[in-house]
C-alpha cells in the first residue's frame, strides 16, 4: 500500500465515468459513484485502486485490499472513501467507524471478495470490541461483497451500547449493496444494545446464495425497500427487531432439502410489510410469528415444501400470532414451486392458522385454478374475535 497523490487524472480513467458539474463536498447518504469519482479526482476525498493506478491508496494484494481501504477511511478528514472499479481480495474485514462512507463504482463493478485465510465476522463490519459505542450513521453504497464461501457474513453490524453520537439510533445506510456466497447470513444487523442497529436503512440491495438468511435483521425500527433475495438456504428476510417497515421486496428460490425456510418471517411485533412477494420457496411464503403485524398487498406464489403432512411449512401465509391484519393473494401456479430444491415443492394451503390465534383480520384471494400440490384454502381454526376470508 502506498500513499500516492500525483496524477489524479488516472482516477477518471480507472472509474470510467465522466464527471458533470463540480461537487463541492461529499454527502453522507445519496452520493453517486460519479460524484465520488469527481471528488476523488480533485483530492476532496481519497480513493483506493489497484497497484499502478495512481490511487491515493494503492492495493497491495499480498496483504489484502482491506489494508488500503481501512487506512484511507482512517485518514480522510471527510470520512468518505471511493473504491475504483475492480475485484479486490480482502483477507480481513473493512471497518466502518463513526459517520464513515464507503462508495464503490457499482455493486457489480467494485467487488470485495474474501480470500483464502480470511479472518473475521464479515466482509464489512463496524467496530465491535467490548461495548464500543462510538459508531453510527455509516454509509455503504454501490459495492459488491463476495464471501467466496469463506466468510460468515457480507455485512455484520452490531451495537452493544447506546451510540455516543445521534443517541439512541445508530441508523446506518446500505444502498445498492450486492452480497453473495456467505457461509451464514448475507446481511446481519444486531447486537446486545436494545434495538441493535436501530433506524437502519436498506435500499435496493440484493443477497444471493447465502447459507443462512439473506437478511437477518435483529434490530428495530428499520426500513427495507426494493431489496431481493435468491437461493438462500436459511431464509429470505428475518424481521427479528420490532417495528420494522419493509416494502417492494422479494424472495425466491429459498430453502434447502430437509430444511424448510420461509421467504419472510415476522418474528417480532409491529412489523409492516407492503407489496412484497414470495415465490418458488421450499417453505412458507410469509410466516407471521409476532403480534400487532400488518401485511398489505403481498403475494405468495407457489410457496411450500409440498409433501403430505407439511401444511405448516407449505402455506402461502402461516399465521402463528394473534392481532394480525393481512391482505393479499396466495396461489399455486402450474409447474410452480422450488422443485429444484425439493421434489414436489409447492403450496398445499393458502392460509395456515396455528392453534390459539385470534384477533385476526384476513382477506386473501387464491382463485379457482389450484394446481397440485394444493389441497385446501385454510388449514386450522381461528378464535371468535376474528374475521377471516379466503376466496378461491
Amino acid at each position: 500500500m502506498q500513499d500516492k497523490r500525483s496524477d489524479r487524472r488516472q482516477l477518471l480513467r480507472a472509474a470510467a465515468v465522466t464527471a458533470g458539474a463540480a461537487v463541492a463536498a461529499p454527502a453522507l447518504g445519496g452520493i453517486s459513484p460519479a460524484q465520488a469519482a469527481a471528488l476523488a479526482s480533485t483530492g476532496a476525498i481519497p480513493w483506493v485502486g489497484p497497484a499502478g493506478s495512481g490511487a491515493t491508496y494503492e492495493v497491495d494484494p499480498t496483504v489484502g485490499a482491506q489494508a488500503a481501504i481501512n487506512t484511507a477511511l482512517g485518514s480522510s478528514s471527510q470520512k468518505a472513501v471511493y473504491v475504483a472499479p475492480g475485484t479486490y481480495t480482502v483477507k480481513a474485514p473493512v471497518v466502518l467507524d463513526d459517520k464513515h462512507a464507503l462508495i464503490g463504482a457499482g455493486p457489480l463493478v467494485t467487488i470485495l471478495r474474501a480470500g483464502t485465510g480470511f479472518s473475521g465476522a464479515g466482509l464489512v463490519v463496524n467496530p465491535q470490541s467490548g461495548t464500543y459505542v462510538g459508531s453510527s450513521r455509516q454509509c455503504l453504497t454501490d459495492i459488491g461483497l463476495d464471501g467466496a464461501n469463506l466468510v460468515a457474513n457480507g455485512i455484520n453490524f452490531q451495537m452493544n451500547a447506546a451510540p455516543s453520537t445521534y443517541t439512541p439510533d445508530p441508523a446506518p445506510w446500505f444502498t445498492r449493496v450486492f452480497v453473495t456466497r456467505t457461509t451464514g447470513d448475507g446481511i446481519y444487523l444486531g447486537g446486545t444494545y436494545a434495538g441493535g442497529q436501530r433506524e437502519f436503512k436498506l435500499t435496493d440491495c440484493r443477497v444471493e446464495n447465502a447459507d443462512g438468511w439473506a437478511y437477518n435483521l435483529q434490530s428495530s425500527d428499520g426500513f427495507v425497500s426494493g431489496c431481493s433475495a435468491q437461493g438462500c438456504a436459511g431464509g429470505g428476510y428475518l424481521l427479528g427487531g420490532g417495528n420494522i417497515k419493509i416494502w417492494g421486496s422479494k424472495a425466491y428460490g429459498i430453502g434447502a432439502a430437509g430444511a424448510p425456510a420461509p421467504a419472510f418471517r415476522l418474528d417480532s411485533s409491529r412489523a409492516t410489510v407492503v407489496g412484497c412477494e414470495a415465490q418458488d420457496t421450499a417453505g412458507n411464503g410469509f410466516e407471521i410469528l409476532g403480534r400487532n403485524c400488518t401485511l398489505s398487498g403481498c403475494t405468495a406464489d407457489s410457496t411450500g415444501v409440498g409433501s403430505s403432512g407439511t401444511d405448516q411449512n407449505s402455506a402461502g401465509f402461516h399465521v402463528g400470532a394473534s392481532v394480525v391484519s393481512l391482505e393479499g393473494g396466495a396461489f399455486q401456479r402450474t409447474n410452480g414451486g422450488g422443485k429444484w430444491i425439493v421434489a414436489g415443492a409447492g403450496m398445499r394451503t393458502a392460509l395456515y392458522l396455528a392453534s390459539g390465534v385470534d384477533y385476526l383480520s384476513v382477506r386473501l384471494v387464491s382463485g379457482p385454478d389450484r394446481e397440485a400440490p394444493f389441497q385446501r384454502l385454510i388449514s386450522g381454526t381461528v378464535g371468535a374475535n376474528s374475521s377471516v376470508s379466503v376466496l378461491g
